[in-house]
């Protein structure tokens, strides 16, 4: 394997592996913390848990978001060098890129402890569970970019 091979490769792990932690991380939140925190908590201790807990997931939340950001750049230009075909794949990276935005914003803002996005947090499972429908429409369409990469590798292979 040639070094940029490798170099791929290890952009492709760490891409999939923040998307993991990170949108297993909001799955968890929405669908197990939260609602166990409110059956069984009060609001004082619920509010003492969100804190400690969102303390050490913000620093996680930002680390994936950066490594999503440069792998996902390195693998869009490794579209751009195989020269897959620009429509439909440049069309749907924009939509997947848009869409991860949101999902970067809402991770960042309900992790967060910025005084502006307290109304945001307040509704927090309801944006959670906006955070992780729009990841997994994310992840169907990393999925359709992928297989449009590898057709356009297949079709310029001799």
């Amino acid at each position: 394997m040639q070094f940029i091979e490798w170099v791929a490769l290890l952009s492709r792990w760490a891409h999939i592996l923040c998307v993991v932690i990170a949108v297993g991380g909001a799955v968890f939140s929405r669908f197990v913390l939260l609602p166990a925190a409110e059956e069984s908590l009060s609001v004082e201790d619920h509010g003492r848990l969100r804190a400690a807990a969102m303390g050490r997931w913000r620093k996680i939340v930002h680390a994936c978001i950066v490594l999503l950001l440069l792998s996902g750049g390195f693998n869009f230009y490794l579209a751009l060098r195989d020269k897959v075909p620009p429509m439909p794949y440049h069309a749907l990276f924009g939509v997947k890129f848009l869409l991860a935005l949101v999902v970067f914003f809402l991770a960042s803002a309900l992790a967060g402890s910025k005084p502006g996005f307290a109304a945001l947090r307040a509704r927090g499972k309801k944006w959670l569970g906006v955070l992780v429908g729009s990841a997994v429409v994310v992840i169907l369409l990393s999925g359709v970019l992928r297989a449009l990469h590898q057709g356009a590798l297949a079709s310029a292979s001799p």
